[in-house]
C-alpha cells in the first residue's frame, strides 16, 4: 500500500507539476500575445499619426486646389475677355485694310491727276510763251488799229 500510496502521490504530484507547466506556459503565452498586441498597438498608433501627417498634408493641397479654381474660372474670364478685345480688334484690322486699299486707290488717282497737272502745266507755258510772242504783234495791232481812220470815231 506504500507502494500504492507513493505511485498516487507521484501522480498527483506530476499532475501538480503538469499544471504548473501548463499554467506557465499559457500565462507565456498570454504575455506574448499581450506583448503582441502592445505591439500592434504601438505600430497602429504611429501609423495613424503618419496618417494623421498625411491628411494634413492632402487638407493643405486641397486649399491649394481650391484657390487654383479660382484662379481658373479668373483665367477663363479673361481669356473671353481676350476673345471679344482679339474680335474687336480684327474689325478693326478689316477697316483699317480697307481703308488703306481706298488711300492707295485714291493715291493712285492723285498720281494720275499730278501726271495730268504737269502735262497741264506745260501746256499752259506753251500757251504763255505763245502769248508771250504774240505780245509785240497784238501791240502793235493795237497801234495800228488805234491810228486808222475807221476806228477812230468808235470809242
Amino acid at each position: 500500500m506504500v507502494v500504492a500510496d507513493g505511485r498516487r502521490a507521484w501522480r498527483a504530484h506530476g499532475r501538480t507539476w503538469l499544471g504548473s507547466i501548463a499554467a506557465a506556459l499559457l500565462l507565456a503565452g498570454a504575455v506574448l500575445v499581450v506583448a503582441d498586441v502592445l505591439r500592434s498597438l504601438h505600430t497602429m498608433t504611429d501609423q495613424l499619426g503618419t496618417v494623421s501627417q498625411h491628411l494634413s498634408s492632402l487638407d493643405s493641397m486641397d486649399r491649394k486646389l481650391d484657390g487654383l479654381g479660382a484662379m481658373e474660372r479668373r483665367l477663363a474670364a479673361m481669356q473671353s475677355s481676350l476673345d471679344r478685345a482679339n474680335a474687336k480688334l480684327d474689325t478693326a484690322n478689316r477697316s483699317v485694310d480697307t481703308a488703306i486699299r481706298h488711300l492707295s486707290s485714291a493715291e493712285r488717282q492723285f498720281g494720275d491727276m499730278e501726271g495730268q497737272l504737269k502735262g497741264m502745266s506745260g501746256e499752259m507755258r506753251g500757251v504763255g510763251n505763245s502769248l508771250a510772242s504774240m505780245r509785240g504783234d497784238i501791240h502793235t495791232m493795237v497801234h495800228k488799229i488805234d491810228g486808222s481812220f475807221l476806228f477812230r470815231g468808235v470809242k
